[in-house]
């Protein structure tokens, strides 16, 4: 679909977390875009148009978009969308990005790592893949601080009910529970829920520091560059 600009409708605007908002807005009937794809949206300051790109956090096809996105007090454009409200007019640009599941990847196994709201596309992509009949193993490490701040559990949950071959799991750095089995960081995780002699791709979305880790780590490892996609959120 050819990029364009147009004006959206906000139809919800929910906190997910204390710290993250969820924005639902509509989409023109036509609208279309690959998962992973994201949208600019504009705000005004000092007489200037600034455009913010996020990631669509919805599958494709519903009529309206999502974007999951932490509220920070340092960024203007997250304080401006966190008080948006139902029936509030914006402006969108886009469809936009080229990190998408590439075709070479769509027979192969793969495994996904997120870190915070870098879930935003893997919430497009991983639905959309298993929905599309995608029948090879999918594995999603998703890291966060604390127990307060996981995202979409209820959805991938019944996502890993309704579909054999996808399995998550959540990793996280504080966790408040002394028990909690996953502690750390997700780059740590790595090789535990990697398959021996795995030889599918793998997906990374979140800060830099944790792709450069995961990155550095997997190549150490034997696993060749083409076989590694990612998108930085800093």
């Amino acid at each position: 679909m050819a990029v364009k600009i147009f004006e959206s409708e906000v139809l919800d605007n929910k906190m997910l977390t204390p710290s993250v908002v969820n924005l639902k807005y509509s989409l023109p009937k036509d609208f279309d875009f690959t998962p992973g794809q994201y949208l600019s949206i504009a705000r005004m300051e000092n007489g200037k148009k600034l455009r913010t790109p996020y990631s669509i956090a919805e599958t494709p096809g519903k009529g309206f978009g999502k974007f999951c996105i932490r509220v920070q007090k340092i960024g203007k454009t997250s304080e401006y969308i966190s008080k948006l409200r139902k029936g509030d007019k914006i402006e969108l640009f886009g469809p936009l990005g080229k990190f998408i599941v590439a075709d070479s990847s769509k027979k192969k196994d793969l495994i996904f790592t997120s870190t915070g709201t870098g879930i935003s596309a893997f919430i497009s992509m991983i639905p959309y893949l298993l929905e599309k009949g995608f029948k090879k193993k999918l594995i999603f490490i998703k890291g966060f601080r604390n127990e307060d701040e996981i995202l979409y559990d209820k959805e991938f949950t019944e996502l890993e009910k309704k579909y054999r071959n996808f399995k998550f799991y959540n990793v996280l750095s504080q966790p408040k529970n002394p028990n909690f089995e996953n502690k750390g960081y997700v780059q740590n995780f790595i090789d535990k829920y990697t398959p021996k002699n795995f030889t599918g791709h793998f997906y990374l979305c979140g800060l830099k520091e944790m792709i450069g880790s995961v990155v550095e780590k997997l190549e150490k490892s034997g696993f060749e560059k083409d076989r590694i996609f990612f998108e930085k959120y800093d």
